[in-house]
């Protein structure tokens, strides 16, 4: 009868750790703003504190937050706007701008990966966190102020862009400001440098199905990128380069798409992580899309209401690829690489 007992509670304490491992694997989501996060090659689970710890730089990248890990230290550091979040690994303690509070976890290494309590540090940020127990759905929910800029000049943005850190790279850890810069290339180059990042933004992010012109609009997107390369959206579809920028000129009139930006900056916003960074303000306003889901999942500019306007500080990531003598269009000296947000989107007064 004892072993009879004893069988039992082991097949009872077996498929109660399969349902959890199956429910962990299989059903456990996280949302940001209502938008599903793809976890490629490392899954969120419940620990055995009950808490959902998930792949840190999946989800700091859907907050718009970035991420630097201190290999040397076993520290994680999250960049937020004005927070910098700090926590070490296997231990339950975690620091807001050099405020220590404790947690009921720990981050923790798996798999190569850095797991952080989803909760704590969306919390940290700002972020409103809920749990569905009945469908194992984590979501997270961003809380947007505004930003007045009523009446700001034009020099006062210049030198609240200057007060954000710069942006790490993944590759090197070295970072060179703007001074590096005139000193190795002039301020007459990194004019040109910083022009060519402007011309970006306002190419891309100025259209108005009603007035465009194709064929010129595609010319002058050419300019700013390589043929011979792919680029990903925020859809996470690769596309060669001709293939995306035909793609994007398609839905400005298939989605009634009409934009108008400006991005303010100058030649003092830029610095080095390896690559050349413009950082500027983009103030925008999307008049005009009869499909905004599709455009929320193409572009996160497009997570916004149609007629208001909104603002957010972005770096603009430029390279210097080698061309072809037998490419098919001409490009500028530096070609785009990446736009990384520096701010969360705001509402601009």
């Amino acid at each position: 009868m004892k072993k009879t007992v004893i069988c039992m509670v082991a097949v009872i304490m077996l498929t109660a750790m399969m349902v959890s491992t199956v429910t962990a694997k299989t059903y456990l989501t996280v949302t940001v703003e209502g938008e599903t996060v793809d976890f490629p090659d490392a899954r969120p689970f419940i620990d055995a504190n009950n808490r959902t710890l998930v792949p840190i730089r999946f989800i700091s990248e859907a907050l718009g937050a970035r991420v630097i890990w201190h290999g040397d230290l076993q520290q994680v550091t999250i960049i937020y706007e004005s927070k910098v979040v700090e926590l070490v690994i296997n231990k339950k303690e975690i620091s807001i701008n050099n405020q220590t509070q404790d947690m009921d976890t720990q981050a923790i290494l798996k798999d190569s990966r850095t797991y952080v309590p989803v909760r704590f540090v969306s919390e940290a940020m700002g972020a409103n966190v809920e749990w569905d127990s009945n469908n194992y759905i984590v979501a997270i929910t961003l809380e947007r102020d505004s930003v007045d800029l009523e009446g700001m000049t034009n020099e006062e943005i210049i030198q609240q862009l200057k007060e954000y850190p710069y942006l790490e790279s993944d590759y090197t850890n070295r970072i060179e400001n703007n001074e590096w810069l005139v000193n190795r290339y002039g301020k007459d180059k990194l004019k040109e440098f910083m022009q060519i990042g402007k011309s970006y933004m306002e190419t891309f992010y100025n259209v108005d199905y009603k007035t465009y012109n194709k064929a010129d609009y595609i010319k002058k997107l050419k300019w700013f990128f390589i043929e011979d390369s792919k680029w990903i959206a925020d859809d996470r579809i690769k596309r060669d380069n001709e293939e995306h920028i035909n793609y994007w000129a398609d839905m400005i009139t298939e989605k009634q798409i009409s934009i108008h930006t400006e991005f303010v900056t100058d030649e003092t916003c830029l610095y080095t992580n390896g690559s050349i960074l413009i950082r500027g303000r983009m103030n925008y306003i999307i008049q005009s899309c009869n499909d905004m889901e599709w455009l929320k999942k193409y572009t996160r500019y497009g997570n916004v209401e149609l007629g208001k306007k909104y603002t957010c500080i972005v770096d603009v990531e430029i390279a210097n690829f080698a061309g072809h003598s037998e490419e098919k269009w001409k490009t500028a000296e530096r070609l785009i690489s990446d736009e990384h947000f520096i701010t969360q989107i705001k509402e601009a007064k």
